[in-house]
């Protein structure tokens, strides 16, 4: 029943993440499940993220019981990382994403990194 819970409370997020997943999957990347999530990585808009021109600082994401990466290597190395926000989602619900951004938005006041000092990631950092 908590299992069940959980899901609901992060599904607005998770379906964002499965909306995202499948336009990767119309431009050739692979989905698999692991551990309860549901990931993409790879095809066309991975390669694109990757590319010189485009030089995305992200190779992962993710979005409630989704992880969205740029290819499978990227999503081998981040898995750990990006689990500990499914259970950030887990606990946040909705309420994640708006958190998520005030954070990096307080960080950037301060004066600090908004991503690497943002409370999420370094929360992230420190259990994966």
């Amino acid at each position: 029943m908590k299992r069940a819970i959980a899901y609901l409370w992060a599904a607005p997020n998770s379906l964002l993440g499965l909306a995202l997943g499948t336009v990767m999957l119309v431009f050739g990347a692979r989905a698999r499940a692991i551990r309860g999530v549901a990931e993409f990585s790879g095809g066309w808009i991975g390669s694109l993220l990757v590319s010189p021109a485009v030089a995305c600082p992200y190779r992962a994401l993710t979005l409630g019981h989704v992880i969205l990466a740029t290819d499978h290597v990227a999503l081998e190395c981040s898995r750990a990382h990006e689990h500990v926000h499914v259970r950030q989602y887990e606990r946040w619900g909705p309420f994640f994403l708006p958190a998520y951004v005030a954070s990096s938005l307080w960080q950037l006041l301060l004066g600090r990194r908004c991503y690497r000092d943002n409370y999420f990631e370094r929360q992230a950092f420190d259990r994966s």
